[in-house]
């Protein structure tokens, strides 16, 4: 990363606009049959690729980024957004959808943040509200999330985990990338 933060780092990529292409037909699709749509709090939301799709299929956003840049272009478009790293961001309110997309690396120096992290959305998600968790697929992530919440989460129930190819061409690029990811959806159960 040189001598820049990372924040500094996002800011540069995200001069290019749609920088990591479009949203998932998967996620949009899933995101068309909430019904209906209230709060949506977009974590890691980088330029707003997630965020701009859920504002305009009715959803109240908040996005949340470390990047000044990424958070300009969404609040450029009437949407909240906070600059803020996302596992410091002081929730404010409950929201029926929470959304991560590709921030959650499950490796042994972030395992504890991320766990403090989830039992934070787990509080602050309404009854029978979502848990959208996007993550690249590799090092049994997959099975370590699910044990993870099995145990430590048992109120948010996965609903389903389906495999995603994104295909876009990053800035400054002439080739095509491919992202593999997991597309796992937990639901809080309601109080019995």
């Amino acid at each position: 990363m040189g001598t820049n933060s990372k924040a500094e780092e996002w800011d540069g990529f995200y001069t290019a606009r749609n920088a990591f292409g479009k949203a998932y037909p998967e996620l949009v699709e899933f995101l068309k049959q909430i019904d209906p749509k209230n709060s949506l709090l977009d974590l890691g939301a980088g330029q707003g690729r997630d965020t701009f799709v859920a504002h305009q299929l009715g959803f109240d956003v908040t996005a949340v980024d470390i990047s000044k840049e990424g958070i300009r272009q969404i609040k450029e478009a009437g949407i909240k957004g906070v600059v803020e790293d996302l596992f410091h961001y002081q929730f404010d309110q409950q929201y029926q959808v929470v959304l991560l997309d590709a921030v959650i690396h499950c490796q042994p120096e972030d395992q504890e943040k991320e766990k403090q992290l989830f039992a934070t959305i787990e509080k602050n998600l309404v009854e029978e509200g979502y848990l959208l968790l996007l993550t690249h697929q590799w090092d049994m992530r997959e099975k370590y999330l699910q044990d993870l919440f099995e145990k430590y989460h048992p109120t948010l129930a996965l609903q389903f985990n389906t495999y995603i190819e994104h295909i876009f061409i990053p800035p400054q690029s002439e080739e095509e990338s491919i992202m593999e990811l997991s597309f796992m959806c937990f639901q809080k159960l309601k109080n019995q």
